[in-house]
């Protein structure tokens, strides 16, 4: 079986956790009911310095329709100003034969 995996790093900018997690919670509750959506998740680290979004989708075009949606463009647009970085990297999840 294959799929994608998404692992999208978060660094808020000083006291802005909360509210880029506040600006999540319609993200994430739109985005697991959209077709080709196997998981999708934020955590948070221990010493509470980055938010990770875990995303397990289907296919590439999945993930590529997610991207383009309009729940997934208002995260971005809102959550902009209170990020000072974030790294992505996106995984092929298909089976190593070793």
């Amino acid at each position: 079986m294959s799929f994608i995996i998404v692992i999208a790093k978060i660094t808020p900018k000083k006291g802005c956790i909360d509210t880029i997690v506040e600006i999540s919670k319609e993200l994430i509750e739109t985005t697991l009911s959209e077709e080709g959506n196997i998981d999708y998740q934020l955590l948070q680290s221990t010493d509470e310095d980055t938010l990770t979004f875990v995303e397990k989708w289907e296919s590439p075009e999945a993930l590529q329709k997610h991207m383009a949606s309009p729940h997934f463009q208002s995260f971005g647009a809102e959550s902009g100003e209170f990020v000072e970085n974030m790294e992505i990297q996106v995984l092929d999840a298909t089976e190593l034969k070793l």
